[in-house]
């Protein structure tokens, strides 16, 4: 077997790798790092002799929980769960619960334990779903109504002093961008100096993400490509993912990239926040201090 054809397998079998070890990541944050909001209504009949209704809206985000039943119910306005018009007059109870997993996939454990308990029943599993998880009716309602308090004011939140710094192997660079973010008054958040305290690396990286702006620092330190013939070199595929992660969660406007060399910067990603770096990270001082100001940090 030629090493032009060894070359190629390699090249496929790395590529497999990667992808697979990206589909675990993402199915791991999506199982780990969102909450599901449910809400049930039960409406009284509208002749005595019928039987209440019960409304379920399932997988809601907390705002669309808040907004659009907390709030109205409160205030006692009409409003839509789950299809069903809920009047103000006929309204029973209300229950919001949360769960860390969505209804459709709840629904499996719902059925076994169901047939572990030699419970027979029509109920569609995911109406049970509202029992599942914590009880968070009091919560919504007091958020609610903290919302709906007469003169209330939000207050402006104060924008965090912590940098998140995403980084390859690049030492040199990571340390260059952490002396640079001190000079500017400002706290760098590196994880290779941070505590795992037992967290998997996911979770260390979400822990450690609750900051003002990230910067990302894209340094050649793998290589890839259609053409095995012809690689490109490029950031290391945990980058570019931290890097979209961060993107979403603080907004485009909070995100800078550095990139070093010729590193291919993914295709999808341009129209974002990017800086050329040399060897030295310090000769982009003025830069990098301009999309800090943008941000919203004061810094001289």
């Amino acid at each position: 077997m030629s090493f032009e054809i060894v070359l190629r397998w390699s090249v496929r079998v790395d590529r497999l790798n990667r992808r697979l070890n990206g589909m675990f990541v993402l199915l791991n944050y999506e199982y780990n790092a969102f909450v599901f909001y449910h809400a049930r209504v039960i409406l009284k009949p509208e002749r005595a002799k019928d039987n209440p209704t019960l409304a379920f809206e399932l997988d809601m985000t907390r705002e669309d929980l808040l907004t659009k039943i907390a709030r109205p119910f409160l205030e006692k306005q009409e409003f839509i769960c789950g299809g069903v018009v809920a009047i103000p007059s006929r309204i029973q109870e209300v229950r919001f619960n949360k769960t860390q997993q969505s209804s459709r996939d709840l629904a499996p454990f719902i059925n076994a334990r169901r047939k572990s308990n030699n419970v027979v029943s029509y109920i569609p599993p995911e109406r049970e779903v509202i029992w599942e998880g914590e009880d968070i009716t009091r919560t919504i309602l007091d958020e609610a109504h903290g919302r709906n308090a007469p003169g209330a004011v939000e207050q402006p939140k104060v924008k965090s002093d912590r940098v998140f710094v995403v980084h390859g192997h690049d030492e040199q660079a990571v340390d260059q961008t952490e002396l640079l973010i001190r000079r500017f008054g400002l706290t760098p958040i590196i994880l290779r100096d941070a505590p795992s305290e037992g967290r998997t690396v996911i979770e260390n990286f979400e822990a450690h993400s609750d900051v003002g702006c990230a910067i990302v620092i894209l340094t050649p330190d793998d290589v890839g490509g259609v053409d095995v013939e012809h690689l490109l070199p490029r950031s290391r595929q945990n980058v570019i993912w931290e890097w979209g992660y961060l993107v979403g969660k603080l907004g485009r406007s909070n995100v800078i990239c550095l990139y070093k060399g010729r590193v291919e910067v993914p295709s999808d990603l341009h129209g974002l926040v990017t800086i050329h770096i040399s060897d030295d990270v310090r000769e982009k001082a003025e830069e990098i201090r301009r999309e800090l100001r943008a941000a919203g940090y004061q810094i001289s």
